[in-house]
């Protein structure tokens, strides 16, 4: 684990180019790993997923957030949710200082804090049946969560320091679930999105039917729509193209799988490749490694949380 507390604008940048690789390659090489930035990043962030979980505490800045086909203009004391291979993109205005903290999380980090009374993963999981993505604490910084996320970042090097982090990173995700179940109950709580129904009918025609064969013509028959206006209207909504998005969920899918042990071979059959060597060559390309030394790296990997990782 790692916590890497604000930098001045030079050191922002290359804590940036430092999160632009682990969207790359999909990896967090740590249970979880905490930044807080105040930058003017540069550049237009691409469409993009991760094969972790995401947290992001709003301070400041002028961004709309795009996941899963919905955007939302962020004000500051929003908390922004990012389920695992949740496609999502921020476009930010870089007049403006883009103040924020960034909390990565891996699936075996918030299965380690699970018990018979709490569910660590509510909070994603519940943004996830709602398809609403942002919690609005307003004054962050007076509740408890953000007083938490607070300490999270100034943690020193004492003794015991990485003991203090995870203790630290336990409450303050008990602290937001807590939030998450008891805001559930006030609509202002979760602001609103702005998004064209039709594309959110497709993605969740999609992904109930993702293992299934999906043609355009299909899709336009069912949502009765021309098929040319339905691609470029999916694309400019998206940023994805239909193929594409349809792609990148069943590799997510086929990851999942994997990380369940099921044999890789089974994996292509499940997620509607034609064959294996479709699915390797389709793995391969998007993981840069074979699905049985990604199923094997991630199983063997050493979670605890008590140990400062490099």
């Amino acid at each position: 684990m790692q916590v890497i507390g604000a930098r001045k604008e030079p050191d922002g940048e290359r804590q940036e180019r430092h999160m632009d690789n682990y969207e790359k390659t999909g990896y967090l090489r740590e249970p979880f790993r905490l930044f807080h930035l105040e930058d003017c990043p540069g550049g237009e962030m691409n469409l993009h997923y991760h094969d972790f979980y995401k947290i992001i505490a709003f301070y400041g800045g002028c961004v709309t957030y795009m996941i899963e086909g919905k955007s939302y203009v962020l004000e500051p004391g929003d908390i922004v949710l990012v389920n695992r291979y949740d496609i999502h993109k921020p476009t930010i205005d870089t007049a403006v200082p883009y103040k924020r903290s960034v909390l990565y999380i891996s699936g075996e980090c918030l299965e380690s804090c699970r018990d018979r009374e709490y569910d660590p993963f509510y909070c994603f999981s519940q943004a996830a049946a709602h398809k609403s993505y942002v919690v609005r604490l307003r004054e962050l910084a007076q509740t408890e969560a953000g007083q938490l996320l607070r300490r999270l970042e100034t943690v020193g090097q004492r003794y015991g320091h990485g003991r203090e982090a995870r203790l630290l990173f336990e409450l303050f995700l008990l602290s937001l679930n807590r939030f998450c179940r008891e805001s559930d109950r006030e609509q202002n709580m979760r602001p609103a999105a702005i998004y064209n129904q039709k594309v959110i009918d497709l993605m969740a025609y999609v992904q109930e039917h993702l293992f299934e064969e999906i043609s355009i013509d299909r899709l336009a028959e069912t949502f009765y729509i021309s098929k040319y206006h339905m691609m470029r209207l999916f694309k400019s909504e998206t940023g994805y193209t239909i193929h594409r998005y349809i792609a990148e969920k069943r590799m997510a899918a086929a990851k999942e799988k994997l990380l369940l042990g099921v044999p890789p071979t089974k994996v292509s059959e499940e997620c509607g490749f034609q064959d294996y060597s479709t699915f390797l060559r389709a793995f391969k390309s998007c993981v840069h490694m074979t699905p049985t030394a990604f199923a094997e790296g991630r199983t063997g990997r050493n979670w605890d949380g008590a140990h400062s990782l490099p």
